[in-house]
């Protein structure tokens, strides 16, 4: 690919594609197929228009939803002498022209290049999208500790002694996986020196945090306290969220444990200290 990117002919196709990139609202990358056409040099709207129909055809056939990544629009257009009338055009996405440089012929030189192009632009939204989700787990981590403190804390007002901060806390468990701590940890496959908020992913480390926010707001509000009331209550409200969940087709149990926490940080750490140049 490096020395197709080399090449003048093909880094003029590449400046090509790139200047006629938009970004919409939302960030999401989108190129308009009109001007695709003319840069990938097909000699007829036509010839283009059935490229269009394979990418469309592909999405499908991967269960992909097309009118996502290929939306119809018109535009107006010149036809001489001032005139102009009104023609078809689609917005395209980027996996949507990704699909349609695969789809050319790879001996004309602008679709090797817009081949290489969409591959690299692909792999570089794939690095960017894993940075986001990295970077939201490590906050969503972050935050569920400080939640996991305060309703810790709750509960110690509202009587639960020290030594009972366990059962407490088990009453979550119960409540969002319909089992007890140690039974979902082992049907997890938690390793015996794994903690749960470790391994979990946003999805799941939200349920918790939000349970547990939730809890300590009805605690703290009730007049009446114990300790057997403040677990009665802890179970309760993450009887609650569970069936939230369930409500939304998610079953908290079945949620799949992410690669440990502490690879995420090294990652991001590794990430930060590339971009610094090393140092």
């Amino acid at each position: 690919m490096s020395e197709l990117q080399g090449r003048p002919e093909y880094q003029d196709t590449m400046r090509r594609l790139e200047a006629a990139k938009r970004v919409s609202g939302s960030g999401a990358e989108f190129w308009m197929a009109r001007e695709i056409n003319a840069i990938l040099g097909y000699p007829t709207w036509r010839e283009f228009e059935s490229v269009i129909d394979r990418a469309r055809a592909a999405l499908l056939g991967n269960g992909i939803d097309p009118s996502h990544h290929i939306v119809r629009t018109h535009k107006l257009m010149e036809v001489g002498h001032g005139a102009q009338k009104r023609g078809i055009d689609y917005f395209l996405s980027r996996p949507a022209c990704h699909l349609i440089a695969m789809n050319g012929d790879p001996s004309k030189p602008e679709i090797a290049a817009a081949q290489a192009y969409f591959i690299v632009q692909t792999r570089r939204m794939e690095l960017v999208d894993r940075q986001s989700e990295d970077e939201k787990r490590i906050e969503m981590r972050e935050k569920t500790a400080q939640s996991f403190k305060i309703v810790s804390g709750v509960a110690q007002d509202a009587g639960v002694a020290n030594n009972a901060q366990g059962i407490f806390h088990a009453a979550r468990y119960q409540g969002l996986y319909d089992r007890t701590f140690r039974s979902i940890r082992k049907e997890k496959g938690l390793k015996s020196n794994e903690q749960l908020f470790d391994r979990a992913g946003v999805l799941e480390l939200s349920m918790h945090d939000f349970q547990m926010n939730l809890a300590a707001e009805a605690i703290s509000k009730d007049e009446r306290k114990g300790q057997q009331r403040a677990i009665d209550t802890n179970l309760r409200i993450a009887k609650r969220v569970r069936q939230t969940m369930l409500d939304s087709n998610v079953v908290p149990e079945h949620i799949p444990l992410e690669s440990p926490i502490k690879d995420v940080r090294r990652r991001l750490k590794d990430r930060k200290k590339a971009e610094d140049g090393g140092t």
